[in-house]
């Protein structure tokens, strides 16, 4: 290539030799552009990268695709244009033939762009309409607003969108091809499905207690037995109604129709909307299509509603339409109580198990009894917030001279978290051996904690040895809420180490070591000490907590964590709390 170049510069003017450098850059970059079109048939990813790959090269804000679909062009997809930009669909006869070739729209003729158009582009400051067209056949256009240098579009730039243009063509007409055979093969299994519901749905409903399955067949019989295309389901959730399933209606008519449905009186049988007394719920269910209503009750007990729109053979719902769909639907409740009344006993059931394996593994996390350390006091406490929560403690002695202190918290509840914990624990009394180096001891219960649980899940650990020694204690604080360290009556906060447990495989931790002198304490305590909520929605807070702490440092270790839990209970006045509170504290002795 360089001997080439050489060859070019010297046989041809400097100009032509980079004209014909930015001729194979081109060339370089439609083909590269060709291949990522032609990766997907999806309709709007080709959309997509047809309008990223000249917006992001030459720097426009602005672009629109109108395509021809149904007899009708359409604005299908927009970029950096206002949400309520829209172009009301064209019929291709108010198109002038002229529409359809590359336009400058501030330099083209009053007639050659339809009014509708040339205020599209006016309103939306678009400059630029470049055609796609397939065998000499238009598909639609590209329209682009002013670039963000402002300088007007360069011959070679009006070259490289028609080049684009041209090979998106292809690709853009095989993907509305693909989305009209797509298309057609849904409404033929869907016509399959239809007919096998019919001949099943008698022997169904009664055959299983899953209360989705029976929706599933409820809407297969709608389906299948009266053709319709579009349907709400709508169900009690307390003192409201909200959606199940929603086949082809406007969102907006859920909140119109489930606030008017709970006000007014409806029966037990399916209706023409056209029959309701009510004025404004007419209303509302007419504009939005609603053909027929069909009240889901149970012995008086309202389960919710059911909306169904047009029928796909044309006539409206006929009396004997009404009466199929009343005894369809009050056989499909039935179904749908027993269903819940047998899920609501197998989820009892499954939770108290739950719940028991759950708190027999968090007992046995927990130390028994703390071991003696001479010259200091130390206790510790839990208190789950609910039957089993996911904190824990641990006081591990390493040798004679050593022993190991740990406080962590698991994100979420229950069985999954106690698992976790399990796992953490066996972890760390593997590696508290004689040889323990605390930073690589961290790393490695990161890396297994990491490996054994999903991307949500992690542990805030605070993991500390303390030496009597030379009365050091060393620590890594993994994400933790830093303890309290009161040295010589003056407040300092544990705070050096690294990332949660289990967010990143590797990870080197940082330690921090103090110097324990007589008199200092070291507190450490979980989010649910700090986070305690009263009833009127106030914190417990850092500020409260460090003065009380401060308060009670010369206190032996058991009062002080007594005194601080009894805080927490007093100002949240009983409320269940939605976290677990632990504790754990070391005071060498004065």
């Amino acid at each position: 290539m360089a001997d080439l170049l050489d060859y070019l510069s010297e046989k041809y003017p400097q100009e032509s030799v980079d004209e014909v450098n930015r001729r194979l850059l081109e060339l370089s970059s439609l083909f590269e552009i060709s291949q990522l079109l032609n990766e997907s048939l999806e309709l709007n990813r080709v959309l997509n990268n047809v309008l990223f790959i000249p917006m992001g090269r030459l720097m426009i804000p602005r672009g629109a695709i109108i395509l021809r679909m149904e007899g009708h062009c359409r604005l299908v997809m927009s970029k950096g244009l206002p949400k309520e930009a829209t172009l009301p669909p064209l019929h291709d006869s108010l198109l002038p033939g002229g529409t359809f070739k590359l336009t400058l729209f501030d330099e083209a003729d009053p007639g050659e762009v339809s009014p509708e158009l040339a205020a599209f582009a006016r309103e939306n400051q678009l400059k630029i309409a470049i055609p796609f067209l397939f065998n000499k056949q238009p598909l639609g256009m590209m329209l682009f607003g002013a670039k963000l240098t402002q300088k007007p579009f360069s011959s070679q730039e009006v070259d490289f969108l028609n080049s684009l243009a041209n090979l998106a063509a292809n690709t853009i007409d095989n993907a509305l091809q693909l989305d009209d055979i797509k298309s057609i093969n849904h409404r033929l299994d869907g016509k399959i499905q239809e007919l096998r519901t019919l001949f099943d749905i008698n022997k169904g409903l009664s055959a299983t207690l899953d209360y989705d399955q029976i929706l599933k067949l409820l809407v297969y019989a709608l389906l299948g037995q009266l053709l319709i295309t579009c349907y709400l389901i709508l169900l009690r959730q307390g003192d409201s109604l909200g959606v199940h399933e929603n086949k082809d209606f406007k969102n907006n008519l859920v909140d119109l129709a489930a606030r008017l449905l709970l006000k007014e009186k409806t029966g037990e049988d399916a209706i023409r909307i056209e029959d309701i007394e009510s004025p404004s719920l007419k209303k509302v269910l007419s504009d939005h299509e609603v053909r027929c209503l069909i009240p889901m009750r149970h012995q008086e007990k309202l389960l919710g509603f059911i909306l169904l729109g047009p029928k796909m053979s044309g006539p409206n719902y006929e009396d004997d339409d009404l009466d199929f769909l009343t005894t369809l639907v009050g056989q499909a409740v039935i179904s749908l109580e027993n269903a819940r009344l047998f899920q609501e006993t197998l989820e009892k059931q499954r939770l108290e198990e739950e719940l028991n394996l759950a708190r027999n593994i968090q007992k046995k996390l927990l130390p028994k009894s703390l071991p003696k350390i001479a010259g200091y006091d130390i206790d510790g406490m839990n208190s789950p917030s609910r039957q089993v929560g996911g904190d824990y403690f641990d006081v591990i002695t390493i040798d004679e001279n050593r022993t190991a202190f740990a406080i962590a918290d698991v994100s979420g509840k229950g069985v999954p978290a106690s698992l976790l914990m399990a796992n953490m624990q066996a972890a760390l009394r593997v590696t508290m051996t004689p040889a323990v180096d605390l930073p690589e001891a961290v790393a490695r219960i990161n890396k297994l904690v990491h490996q054994n649980t999903d991307l949500d899940k992690f542990i805030t650990a605070f993991i500390g040895i303390l030496d009597t020694r030379d009365n050091t204690f060393q620590y890594v604080n993994a994400g933790h809420n830093n303890p309290h360290y009161y040295h010589n009556g003056e407040l300092n906060l544990l705070n050096v180490g690294g990332l949660l447990l289990g967010v990143m495989p590797v990870f080197q931790y940082e330690t921090g070591t103090i110097q324990l002198s007589r008199g200092d304490v070291v507190m450490m305590y979980t989010d649910g000490v700090n986070e305690a909520i009263a009833p009127d929605g106030d914190e417990f807070g850092d500020p409260r907590l460090e003065a009380l702490t401060a308060e009670l440092q010369a206190q032996p270790m058991a009062e002080q964590i007594r005194i601080i839990f009894k805080s927490i209970n007093d100002f949240s006045a009983g409320l269940p709390q939605a976290d677990d509170v632990t504790m754990l504290g070391i005071r060498r002795l004065p």
